[in-house]
C-alpha cells in the first residue's frame, strides 16, 4: 500500500468547450463511458493505485459534481472524497491554492479528463528518493500521437517547460500525473498578488531551482479532451 503519499487533487475547474456538446450540460468529468461516468473510471483507477484520499476541485457547475459523489455507486469505492470549490475560476494552480486546508504534506495532481496507465507507488517513490519539491511524469514525444512535445530534458533533468513548443530540442510530454509538496504553495503564495495562476508558474519555478524531480512512462495515456478522445477511451472499457 502507498503510504508515502496517499492523496490526490483532481482538477476539475474547467468547462469542456471541445467536448460541450457530448457532456449535454454537465461537466466534463461526467460524461458517460461505456454507461459510467468517466469520474467513476477515474476514481476506480486511483482506488486501483491504492490512494485513498481524494480531493476534487470543482467550478464549472459544482453542485452536480457534489451530488454524484453522494451515489452509492461513488459510495462503494471507499475513497475519502473533500470538495473544493471555486465561485470563480482560478486556474489550476489557483484551485489547487484554494483547496490548501485539505492538502496532506505530499499529494498527487491528475487532471480531471486524464486517465493514466503508470503504478502511482513507483511514481512515489522516485519522489520521495529525489528529496525533491516536485516530480513530473513523462513521455517521449514519438510514443504519442496529436501532442506536440513541451518538456526538454538533459541529462535526465528537466530545463524547460513549455506548452505546445516546436522547439526540436523538446522531446517529451508532461504525461498528466504530477507530485508536489504542500510547503511549495505556501511559498509560492506569498510571492504571489493574485489568487488567480496556472499550475505551470509552480512548475516553471521549480525547474528554475532545480527542484523538479521526474519519472518516465512508456504506457500511452488516455483523455476526454475532444470527441475523438472520447471514442479512443470508449475502447478500452468495452
Amino acid at each position: 500500500m502507498n503510504k508515502i503519499v496517499n492523496q490526490i487533487v483532481i482538477l476539475n475547474g474547467g468547462k469542456g468547450s471541445r467536448v460541450k456538446s457530448i457532456a449535454s450540460g454537465k461537466p466534463k468529468c461526467l460524461i458517460d463511458i461505456n454507461n459510467k461516468p468517466f469520474l467513476y473510471r477515474q476514481l476506480k483507477l486511483i482506488k486501483k493505485n491504492n490512494v485513498k484520499n481524494v480531493v476534487i476541485c470543482c467550478g464549472f457547475k459544482s453542485e452536480i459534481i457534489i451530488n454524484e459523489i453522494k451515489k452509492k455507486y461513488i459510495k462503494d469505492l471507499k475513497l475519502n472524497i473533500k470538495i473544493s470549490t471555486e465561485k470563480k475560476l482560478l486556474g489550476t494552480g489557483g484551485a489547487i491554492l484554494n483547496a490548501y486546508k485539505y492538502l496532506e504534506d505530499n499529494f498527487f495532481i491528475i487532471y480531471g479528463d486524464s486517465w493514466l496507465k503508470v503504478n502511482f507507488n513507483k511514481v512515489a517513490k522516485k519522489f520521495i528518493d529525489s528529496k525533491k519539491n516536485g516530480l513530473m511524469t513523462l513521455i517521449k514525444s514519438s510514443l504519442v500521437k496529436n501532442h506536440n512535445p513541451n518538456v526538454k530534458v538533459e541529462k535526465n533533468t528537466i530545463i524547460a517547460y513549455k506548452k505546445n513548443s516546436i522547439i526540436k530540442d523538446f522531446k517529451f510530454i508532461d504525461y498528466g500525473l504530477i507530485i508536489l509538496k504542500k510547503n511549495v504553495l505556501l511559498s509560492f503564495k506569498k510571492k504571489l498578488k493574485t489568487n488567480k495562476f496556472d499550475l505551470n508558474r509552480i512548475i516553471k519555478s521549480l525547474i528554475t531551482n532545480y527542484n523538479l524531480s521526474n519519472y518516465k512512462v512508456d504506457n500511452q495515456f488516455y483523455t476526454i479532451g475532444t470527441p475523438q478522445d472520447i471514442k479512443a477511451i470508449k475502447k478500452i472499457f468495452k
